[in-house]
């Protein structure tokens, strides 16, 4: 299945990423063009070691190169999330070793998927993601009991000299959602769709998830009750609840 699924990928994710800007008297117009590359992480069977092209690359057959490539992602999304991994690292990894060590082993996890967009020798935007299965995820799995296939996104930034495009709702939405998500659909009958996880307190990415269509999953943290307390005059007011570390985000395709 792996096999397939890297074809879905290179067949759905667009090969460039452009977008026009033009001044504010519309005298000049420029084109920006980000080409893509793809990298997989090997699946530890050895399945899929032979599959290495220009279409699509082998991380094990080109480690320098993919190093550069994972050390660029870990970059970008250090610029977007690093205080975030800083404060929350020792919970999420149970260790103190630095949040980049920990990503950078995380990001070299078998069977994860790479699709990055490049302009000028720079990282513009990339997103990563596995099939996998995943429990939590169907309706009244709270408890973890039910295990289902999925696209498991792990990542998805965009550089900021290029935000503001519609870039990154390009990729997830498109591409992977109504791309490879769909079309993994009609090749697996039990295939449930495409889950994420995200920051609490990341409200720009999850408002983006819901209006895409992401809604929490069933086994996701949930915020703490809000609570009443009494002030110092004897009054009672609501306490706001807290958002939890995370929210597992799932979109179901029926």
């Amino acid at each position: 299945m792996f096999k397939k699924f890297l074809s879905i990928c290179i067949d759905e994710f667009p090969e460039t990423l452009e977008y026009t800007e033009s001044n504010e008297n519309a005298t000049v117009v420029t084109t920006t063009v980000l080409k893509r590359e793809i990298m997989y992480i090997p699946e530890e069977n050895g399945e899929v070691d032979s599959i290495d092209g220009p279409q699509c690359t082998n991380y094990n057959l080109h480690k320098s190169h993919g190093d550069h490539v994972l050390d660029s992602c870990v970059q970008l999304v250090d610029e977007h999330l690093g205080d975030k991994y800083r404060r929350a690292s020792r919970t999420m990894y149970g260790n103190r070793i630095p949040w980049k060590a920990n990503k950078l082993a995380e990001m070299k996890s078998a069977g994860l998927l790479y699709v990055s967009y490049w302009g000028n020798g720079a990282l513009g935007a990339f997103a990563s993601f596995m099939l996998t299965e995943e429990t939590g995820l169907v309706e009244g799995d709270a408890a973890h009991e039910v295990s289902v296939p999925v696209i498991y996104l792990y990542e998805i930034h965009v550089a900021h000299a290029h935000r503001g495009h519609g870039l990154g709702r390009r990729l997830l939405e498109r591409a992977l959602c109504e791309g490879v998500a769909r079309r993994v659909r009609r090749v697996r009958c039990d295939f449930f769709g495409v889950a994420l996880t995200v920051f609490g307190d990341n409200t720009r990415a999850r408002r983006l998830y819901e209006a895409i269509g992401f809604c929490r999953a069933p086994g996701s943290p949930a915020p703490a009750a809000p609570a009443l307390r009494p002030t110092r005059h004897g009054r009672k007011r609501v306490v706001v609840a807290r958002d939890p570390l995370y929210y597992v985000y799932c979109l179901h395709m029926p």
